[in-house]
């Protein structure tokens, strides 16, 4: 992975990120949702988030051409999604972070990158913010990938991507990151 470069993004990488989430997602995901629910959703999962690339903790993984191939951060504050898991609790938790928007172009997965951002994540977290665990909601897809990580599914829900659809979603979270 010598050609591959991690950097914290910005608000002006927005058009890559979501190009890189289109290619990502509509690839990936196929085998675990139905094509109706993909496509209804895929407005919503392809669309970079502007105040997470502007957070400083939102990184990305780019070729030495300066092609976005991965990308991921992490947050003090729980993702806002009504009706998700823990929206009702405070949003922020002393030890806690989470996990946010993961993808990896689907011709560069199993090299590495997502954990590379991971361990990106968990360096700066505990660095920063004492961090101990991490939660993330979660695609079906991305399952076995977390899991690799060390988490742990606490629960499924319906992600309320807009008042008439929903998007069949995991909540996993990880044990100790300091032992």
């Amino acid at each position: 992975m010598s050609n591959h470069k991690l950097e914290v993004a910005n608000p002006s990488d927005a058009k890559a990120v979501s190009a890189l989430f289109a290619r990502s997602y509509a690839k990936l995901l196929q085998d675990d949702y139905p094509p109706e629910i993909l496509a209804s959703a895929m407005p919503y999962l392809s669309r970079a988030n502007p105040e997470l690339l502007g957070s400083g903790t939102y990184y990305l993984v780019k070729t030495d051409a300066g092609q976005v191939i991965g990308a991921g951060g992490w947050t003090s504050m729980r993702p806002s999604a009504p009706g998700a898991p823990g929206t009702k609790e405070i949003d922020v938790q002393t030890g806690l972070a989470h996990i946010r928007h993961f993808a990896v172009d689907p011709d560069h997965t199993r090299q590495g990158i997502g954990k590379m951002l991971f361990d990106r994540c968990v360096k700066d977290a505990v660095a920063t913010k004492g961090v101990t665990h991490f939660e993330c909601y979660a695609t079906l897809t991305a399952r076995s990938f977390y899991e690799s990580l060390g988490f742990e599914v606490i629960g499924t829900f319906d992600a309320p991507f807009a008042p008439d659809f929903t998007f069949p979603s995991l909540h996993m979270r990880n044990g100790d990151l300091i032992a």
